[in-house]
């Protein structure tokens, strides 16, 4: 019975080569995403709170998460606590106990960080299927600062090679910079509706001068879907040169809590892949 469909399945993309390239595409997509990867960050940006930037860098996170593993870590710089919000499946957060670990805070602050890949993965394990450095929404456990970012960034890219970083709004924080011109690649996000066009342009041109490499060749932008009637890509306008992806609304992504993968329209879950296979597409080891 299983050659019988196997056959079955050759004649029929065979006839319909609409499916034969929607097949290949999937395989070829799958290959890119569960390469081996360079170390990288990949840097998500947005102009205000509420456009969908957090959401974004936590699904961004679960993509390459399904096909990398634990080595993606998802780190938080924002002080609104939205990666937590979003990937985080039991409270507490990780922020204070590994920045303590890694010499940068409390009481072992100046000292020579003592910490391993098992003593780090049993603190970050907070998400469901990435490594997660992040406090929940308040103040009980301040972001990564500006002047901590680069010593976090290098120690635990020896674990964790791929880091998607959450930055806050474009603002004068000290912190995007910080991640800016650390990134590898760079996400911008926008509301998916009069807004969007403008405020991506006014986002190109605070990031850009920050960038190790020309924003055309490391950037991406997406435009969120806010409402059942957010449509104003698909009418036209040009959001500019970079390659851009549209989320649709989907209401799992409108619910509070931590993004369930499962719970999102197969729609927006092939959009999420398709973004992160162009991000990593050049990231990959030859």
């Amino acid at each position: 019975m299983t050659e019988y469909r196997q056959i079955g399945r050759t004649m029929v993309r065979a006839f319909d080569p609409r499916l034969t390239a929607r097949v290949r595409a999937e395989r070829d997509r799958g290959e890119i995403l569960s390469a081996r990867l360079r170390p990288g960050v990949i840097a998500v940006v947005g102009p205000g709170a509420g456009t969908g930037r957090s959401t974004v860098a936590a699904l961004v996170t679960s993509a390459l998460a399904r096909h990398q593993g634990t080595g993606v870590l998802a780190v938080d710089t924002g002080h609104g606590g939205g990666l937590h919000a979003r990937l985080a499946i039991r409270s507490g957060g990780s922020t204070e106990v590994v920045l303590a670990g890694l010499g940068l805070r409390g009481a072992n602050a100046g000292r020579r960080p003592a910490v391993g890949h098992r003593w780090l993965r049993e603190r970050l394990a907070l998400a469901e299927r990435t490594m997660l450095l992040a406090g929940p929404p308040g103040d009980a456990e301040p972001p990564v600062t500006a002047a901590e970012y680069g010593t976090v960034s290098a120690t635990l890219s020896r674990w964790f090679p791929v880091r998607v970083v959450d930055t806050p709004p474009l603002t004068d924080d000290p912190v995007v910079p910080a991640v800016l011109t650390r990134a590898d690649r760079v996400v911008l996000v926008a509301p998916n509706d009069e807004r969007g066009p403008g405020l991506l342009a006014d986002c190109r041109s605070w990031i850009a001068p920050l960038l190790r490499e020309p924003l055309d060749r490391v950037g991406v932008q997406v435009l969120v879907g806010q409402a059942p009637q957010s449509d104003v890509a698909a009418a036209g306008q040009s959001p500019g040169d970079l390659p851009t992806f549209v989320l649709p609304f989907d209401p799992a992504l409108r619910t509070a809590g931590a993004l369930r993968w499962a719970d999102l329209a197969s729609g927006t879950q092939e959009i999420i892949l398709d973004l992160a296979t162009q991000i990593v597409r050049d990231m990959r080891l030859r």
